[in-house]
Order: structure tokens, then C-alpha cells, then sequence
């Protein structure tokens, strides 16, 4: 470890910081995770129609390992209507070139004739997803990273 990231674990050490100590609110991860879909089908040619799958479109608990209790995610999914078909590979590619563009990390990609993707947002590390399922369908998803609903933490009650 060099003395720069040592330094750096040390006064966050000292500070009492940790990585969940304030984040944005569920709200503003809700508008995120919904800007990241729209922007993307509105980068697609033919232009799909979303439609919401309302399965999951509330705040879930936080999945992380390390996250405190009472931190949540959102979570949002669209089916790409209207787009035929035979198109599913190169509603792919695109899907793929404007996240790249847009300065995502792309994570996984499909094989073959699959149309699969999945990547990092960046820079607030949400995760993306074009999802191939039954019937030769496509869908956007995104989730966001471990928020606390109203961007702080509850206040820690003492004797």
C-alpha cells in the first residue's frame, strides 16, 4: 500500500467516515435511475416506446453485505415496445455504444445471439442492464447504488 492510500485510510479512520455516511436521497436515485433508461431509449433508432414492468419499482432494501440497515435501492424496468424483432442485436450494439459514450463501464456482454448487456454507470456506479427474455423481448433496466432515503443516516439514539 503506498503512503498516499495510507494517509487516506488513516484520516478516514480518524474521522469516523465510512462510505454510507451520506448519500443522495431516494428521490434523487429514483430520477437517476429513470434518466438512465430514457436517455438511453431515446439513443436507440427505431425509438422503442417504454413500457414500465411494474414489478419491483418501489424502494428494496439494500442488498450490499456491508450496508447499514435501513438503506435502500431502486429499482426501474422498461420493455422496449415497438422495435421489431430482427432488430435486437443492433438495438444492442447501440445500447452499447451510448453507454460507452455516455462513459458507463460495460461489465458483460451477450454471446452470440445474444443481446444481453449489463454495465456500471458512471460516475455514481448504478447498474444497467439490456435484458433479452422470453418471445425475442427486450428490456432497460437500472438500479441504484445504497441510498438512505433522505440522503443521511437516522440519528444514532444514546442513553
Amino acid at each position: 500500500m503506498n503512503s498516499v492510500t495510507l494517509a487516506i485510510l488513516l484520516v478516514l479512520l480518524m474521522s469516523g467516515c465510512t462510505m454510507y455516511d451520506k448519500t443522495i436521497t431516494q428521490e434523487q436515485a429514483d430520477a437517476r435511475v429513470n434518466q438512465l433508461i430514457r436517455d438511453t431509449a431515446a439513443a436507440l433508432t427505431p425509438r422503442p416506446r417504454l413500457e414500465l414492468i411494474p414489478y419491483g419499482t418501489g424502494a428494496d432494501n439494500c442488498l450490499a453485505a456491508d450496508a447499514p440497515e435501513g438503506m435502500v435501492s431502486i429499482n426501474r424496468a422498461y420493455w422496449l415496445r415497438d422495435i421489431p424483432k430482427s432488430e435486437n442485436l443492433n438495438i444492442s450494439r447501440q445500447v452499447k455504444a451510448h453507454w460507452q459514450a455516455q462513459g458507463h463501464r460495460i461489465v458483460a456482454v451477450g454471446t452470440g445471439n445474444n443481446p444481453d448487456l449489463n454495465a456500471e454507470s458512471n460516475p455514481d456506479h448504478f447498474i444497467l442492464g439490456l435484458s433479452w427474455a422470453k418471445g425475442d423481448n427486450l428490456y432497460l433496466a437500472s438500479t441504484s447504488t445504497c441510498v438512505w432515503p433522505d440522503g443521511t443516516p437516522p440519528a444514532k439514539t444514546g442513553r
